[in-house]
């Protein structure tokens, strides 16, 4: 951990000296900077659920009183902005953001070229490259690289982790396949070219790709790109029956809607009379978790436990509720400033009668895009024995984590803040291992037939 912290303070000492080098941007003064500082850390010591998943109170004070002493001139958002971003990687809190919209950020990230395109995966103590965003380039995917810019490789997957999110496990994963993005953002400055060198002794100058090809690639990873034209939609495919849900986020006014098209989908399932069902959330991001529990309504009769809880109290929640006309219950309300209230798991008893409901054998596709409500769901299912979880095994997502998000902006750059007030707890109350592993390992494609193939092969 003390490395961890020196790690920190380098990144700070570094950047300080030349970030806010972008002429003709606005720029805040060291005043202004402080107090959106002072704010960042007010709001997650009593906003957060448990900002100290990580971090000591000790060490996070150590952290912000290290920026802030270094804030001595005006800088730039973007500047700014990447000095904050370590605070909220070591929330452990994957849903936490600090980020501008693309339209505030240096022009030259918007409109120029100056992304670093490769991603990496790492094979013993080895870094090879996964892929490369960009042609033209003698860099070729499986290449062994051990320096950029003449910096090794290690420590800068350390400093590219310190700007995502998540758990510590999960950070890494993220320094990997968003390597070339994240590394970029570690810099002082902008440069449109960079040096990388290979095992075999190469050095390759790689010219940089605009955000918008990272972009791509980020939603690539997820597959929250490739979303369906409706949000569940079903197929029989062979002898068996296909329904794909490519996102909870359903808003509030259409849950009655989504529940008589659930209803319909199970319907037709009957019609079928298909020997197997999928369920796909491998590409999920999320949303309104009720709709899991309809979904898993059309196939299960058992009652299972649900999650248990731990929930802040804070006024800055209940005045952002008001905000979206919604009133905090009573107890909420009435409880001292930073009460964390604890909740027992539930437990969900599916209606009794259902003529509906699928009574074969039920498979729930998983992958790196099954995240937040849709994680939530397949945690339900996998610790409640409900149904068989195939698939590969979610990176970005994790059982227990944070939720009931709580949004506000840092009062002078306008950064927005995004983190949790509850926390998670999965059925089983396993705290140590935090990985939704599937029953059965398959490899993820997009033919369905395959998968499927694939599926059924590895369950004999």
């Amino acid at each position: 951990m003390k490395r961890l912290i020196f790690l920190l303070l380098v990144m700070i000492t570094a950047s300080i000296c030349t970030y806010g080098q972008m002429p003709n941007e606005p720029k805040f003064s060291a005043t202004a900077l402080k107090g959106d500082l002072a704010y960042l850390q007010n709001q997650l010591y009593t906003v957060h659920v448990d900002p100290y998943t990580e971090f000591s109170r000790a060490q996070y004070d150590l952290l912000f009183s290290a920026i802030d002493k270094k804030l001595t001139d005006s800088l730039t958002a973007t500047a700014f902005l990447k000095l904050i971003k370590p605070v909220i990687a070591h929330l452990c809190d994957e849903h936490a953001q600090v980020y501008l919209p693309e339209k505030l950020l240096w022009a030259s990230y918007q409109h120029e070229d100056v992304f670093l395109p490769i991603t990496l995966t790492k094979r013993g103590n080895t870094y090879r490259v996964e892929k490369v965003l960009s042609t033209g380039s003698s860099l070729n995917s499986g290449d062994i690289i051990t320096k950029i810019d003449n910096k090794p490789i290690a420590e800068l997957l350390d400093q590219c982790a310190l700007l995502s999110s998540g758990y510590a496990d999960q950070r890494l994963e993220k320094a990997l396949m968003q390597f070339g993005y994240l590394y970029t953002w570690t810099l002082p400055g902008v440069q449109k070219s960079y040096v990388v060198k290979t095992a075999d002794g190469r050095n390759i100058v790689m010219a940089g790709v605009s955000l918008k090809t990272w972009k791509d690639e980020l939603n690539k990873q997820t597959g929250w790109d490739n979303a369906c034209n409706e949000a569940i939609a079903y197929q029989k495919i062979g002898n068996a029956g296909y329904v794909t849900a490519c996102s909870f986020n359903i808003p509030p006014k259409q849950i009655d809607s989504i529940q008589k098209k659930i209803s319909a989908i199970f319907e037709q399932v009957n019609k079928d009379n298909p020997q197997y069902l999928f369920i796909d959330i491998s590409k999920n991001s999320g949303g309104q978790s009720v709709v899991g529990r309809m979904l898993i309504d059309g196939f299960n009769n058992k009652p299972y436990a649900g999650f248990s809880s731990n929930f802040k109290r804070s006024q800055d929640y209940i005045n952002l509720l008001k905000s979206w006309k919604v009133e905090a219950d009573d107890y909420y309300k009435q409880a001292p400033e930073g009460k964390v209230f604890h909740f027992s798991s539930d437990t969900t008893f599916p209606p009794e009668h259902n003529d509906k409901r699928f009574k074969g054998k039920v498979f729930i596709i998983v992958g790196n895009g099954t995240f937040s409500s849709a994680m939530m769901m397949a945690t339900w299912i996998k610790d409640n024995h409900l149904a068989i979880i195939a698939g590969e095994t979610p990176m970005i997502g994790h059982p227990n984590g944070f939720g009931e998000l709580y949004n506000t902006k840092l009062p002078n750059t306008k950064i927005n803040l995004l983190f949790g007030v509850k926390q998670w707890i999965r059925p089983s109350g396993d705290l140590k291992n935090n990985l939704l592993l599937p029953d059965l390992k398959v490899t993820l494609t997009d033919d369905k037939a395959q998968l499927i193939k694939s599926v059924l092969n590895a369950s004999r």
